[in-house]
């Protein structure tokens, strides 16, 4: 049975691609009141430019005296630097180095300092985690979701459920793939893809505990 939430949350993901002024589309957001929470997706930057994208997005949520609340994306470091509240991480970084057993991210809280990867085997890289810094993770299946949750994952972020072109060349894998994950796990469920103000009753239905959107909050 799937869960209960008090409140349906809405995500606006970030694509500087997709924006003429970047900025100038996070006052928007921000403003609007519609986004409970902003995930910054930019990971393709290095560690020092993210950071510095994400300090300014702080800066212009503070200044729109907004509550709407910055998700990092796998930079773990700069989540530490920052004060960030979540931090997403992409499944393959969520487990282990080297293919080998899965990170209790747990565990790294334990740590002071970074844990590094093992000889560049792509797993998190990360320094001062705290007890409060909640872990979303992106999954794409039933086994993907149970395995994050398993090893404490507070949510993920399933997808991509709808037909998107960020995925053109992959169908969405529908409404009751999110609806099983929905009704198998304990955490929070969210989902990606496609999704628009037009159907998102849709994804409520399904069960799950909000919406990331990308392209929703700019058209």
């Amino acid at each position: 049975m799937a869960m209960e939430f008090d409140k349906f949350e809405l995500v606006w993901v970030t694509n500087r691609r997709l924006s003429e002024d970047f900025f100038a589309d996070v006052r928007r957001v921000a403003q609007s009141g519609k986004a409970d929470k902003i995930l910054l997706r930019e990971s393709d930057l290095p560690e020092h430019e993210y950071e510095k994208l994400a300090r300014k997005t702080l800066e212009i949520i503070a200044e729109c005296g907004s509550n709407t609340q910055l998700i990092l994306h796998t930079h773990a470091n700069a989540a530490s630097r920052l004060g960030a509240s979540e931090l997403h991480l992409p499944f393959a970084k969520f487990m282990a180095s080297g293919g080998e057993s899965a990170i209790n991210l747990r565990d790294l809280v334990k740590f002071d300092g970074v844990r590094p990867d093992k000889e560049g085997g792509g797993g998190i890289c990360a320094s001062s985690l705290t007890q409060n810094l909640k872990i979303g993770v992106s999954v794409h299946s039933l086994d993907q979701a149970l395995a994050a949750q398993e090893l404490g994952a507070d949510y993920v972020v399933a997808g991509h459920i709808f037909d998107t072109p960020s995925h053109a060349l992959e169908r969405g894998r529908g409404l009751w793939f999110l609806r099983e994950i929905c009704e198998n796990l304990s955490i929070k469920t969210y989902a990606i893809g496609g999704i628009n103000f037009k159907n998102l009753s849709e994804i409520k239905q399904a069960g799950a505990a909000g919406a990331y959107m990308m392209r929703g909050f700019l058209s």
